[in-house]
């Protein structure tokens, strides 16, 4: 699937994502619980590689 975002959509897209990174750090630190601790760091790592799409320059229009 193809979305297309302008350049203010892509830079709220990807605050919100790192706004939820910052969380999920907080909340795996947090937990005793491994398997909900492996679904945070699952994740945690899909939210890393959508937001490192959304930084790369033909992402961006560029």
């Amino acid at each position: 699937m193809d979305v297309y975002l302008d350049p203010k959509e892509t830079e709220l897209v990807m605050g919100l994502l790192e706004h939820r990174l910052e969380g999920l750090q907080r909340e795996i630190h947090h937990t005793d619980s491994r398997s909900f601790k492996a679904e945070l760091k699952a994740e945690e790592a899909l939210a890393q590689e959508v937001l490192a799409k959304l930084k790369t320059p033909a992402a961006m229009g560029i």
